[in-house]
């Protein structure tokens, strides 16, 4: 496995909440310069929102599993909620993470829970082993995080009002047509 001292070395700290340090874009404009072709190619199939049918890098697999792993729950709790007993229930699921897809489908509003969801992919992502700081799997964890992050921080309420007004604009021009 190739380790890539001065990049990684060369990336700055990425907590969830704060703003950004860097775009995607640019993370990736600088990977090419740094990652071998094979690994670069994997950092672009990465994504924290489609995903290979059968990923071939073991922090691509992992992040896959976690993912459709959640997806599930919440898609369980949300069922649940609605009155449809059964759907999709799994044994051996972790029951903290469980109780925080619960917390997230009942007690938020939908903002706050994909706020508290990427949270989790997050958390998820911090925690994921990796014999260096330096090797191919954590310059792909990071994109992976930035990514999340990059998506969080999309987030404006003055954005979603504009959009909210022009969607209701069109609907009254719609209807008054």
């Amino acid at each position: 496995m190739a380790e890539y001292y001065y990049f990684a070395s060369s990336l700055p700290m990425l907590v969830m909440g704060r703003e950004c340090p860097m775009s995607y874009g640019d993370f990736v404009e600088s990977a090419g310069r740094y990652l071998s072709k094979k690994d670069y190619e994997s950092l672009l199939s990465l994504s924290t929102t489609s995903f290979d049918a059968a990923p071939s890098s073991p922090i691509a697999r992992k992040w896959k599993d976690f993912h459709d792993r959640v997806e599930s729950l919440i898609v369980q709790e949300r069922a649940s909620t609605l009155g449809f007993e059964g759907y999709g229930k799994s044994e051996g699921e972790d029951k903290g993470l469980k109780e925080r897809i619960r917390s997230i489908v009942n007690d938020m509003d939908p903002l706050e829970a994909e706020k508290a969801v990427l949270s989790i992919y997050f958390d998820f992502l911090s925690s994921c082993k990796v014999g260096s700081p330096f090797s191919t799997d954590s310059i792909m964890i990071y994109a992976l995080k930035l990514q999340l992050m990059e998506r969080s921080s999309s987030f404006s309420q003055e954005k979603g009002q504009a959009e909210f007004d022009r969607l209701y604009k069109d609907i009254e021009r719609e209807i008054f047509l």
